[in-house]
């Protein structure tokens, strides 16, 4: 049985998240990847994804890997898993990999991108890959707001309502706010990170970019595990992308014969 790893990029608008839910509840990437992947090589294949993006969330570096007993040649594989796939959401890299490999438990820290765009009217084209906004926030105390969430923190603050994660406890790695002309993106990396976690923070800095919280009530609420005042409500999906999964090593396998895998871009 070979243990194949996928490097996919996806536009998430028109899925109900990436795992895999009863059909009624919408198309999602689990979905539609299992079975247009089953039907391939005419066998039951179970994907498995290194994060589980919401409704809405984009993905350019979303690592997966799935197991087949099928001998096609890599190079082979990947053109024709991508002429199996409808096309908002591709593959980009494939490679065999050892037994143990396993996309979301192999994983070390995850990064994710939210991207504002500054515009006083809406865009068609824009608004379903960024929040799109009216005004001028202040990134500078957007930065500072976010330097004072990183390291080993209680998350809790940040999680969704109802969700039944007890350890609520992760380590911020990163959390950028950079000015790219009227584009700002938010960068942040975790180990993993909870339900909504993304979302909530870049809600709390967007309020600290209005003016509608200080850069320390940001992090005092974080501390207390309560909401801030401003920017209870997650930012929209729409802005959210996962561009990088990381791992701290794993070897691919060659293919019998054959010459050595090509390398995904994790």
């Amino acid at each position: 049985m070979r243990n194949i790893k996928l490097i996919l990029e996806y536009d998430g608008t028109d899925f109900h998240g990436f795992q895999r839910q009863p059909a009624s509840r919408g198309r999602t990437v689990q979905g539609v990847l299992e079975e247009r992947f089953s039907r391939l090589l005419a066998e039951p294949i179970e994907v498995i994804g290194a994060g589980r993006t919401d409704a809405g969330v984009h993905a350019l570096g979303q690592v997966a890997n799935f197991r087949t007993s099928r001998p096609v040649p890599l190079d082979r594989l990947a053109k024709a898993l991508n002429g199996a796939l409808p096309a908002d959401v591709q593959v980009q890299g494939c490679e065999q990999v050892e037994e143990s490999f396993h996309a979301r438990r192999s994983a070390c820290s995850r990064t994710y991108r939210y991207t504002v765009i500054e515009r006083d009217s809406p865009s068609p084209l824009l608004g379903r890959f960024a929040l799109v906004t009216p005004g001028r926030l202040d990134v500078e105390r957007m930065a500072e707001a976010a330097r004072l969430l990183v390291g080993r923190r209680d998350f809790r603050a940040f999680q969704a309502r109802g969700s039944s994660v007890q350890v609520t406890e992760r380590t911020l790695m990163r959390l950028d706010c950079r000015r790219r002309g009227r584009r700002i993106e938010i960068t942040a990396e975790a180990d993993s990170f909870l339900y909504h976690m993304v979302r909530l923070m870049v809600s709390g800095l967007l309020a600290v970019g209005r003016g509608e919280l200080e850069p320390r009530e940001l992090a005092a609420a974080l501390e207390a595990g309560e909401r801030p005042s401003a920017g209870r409500t997650p930012a929209p999906a729409c802005g959210l992308c996962l561009v990088q999964v990381s791992y701290t090593s794993h070897r691919s396998r060659p293919e019998p014969g054959g010459p050595p895998s090509r390398q995904g871009e994790a």
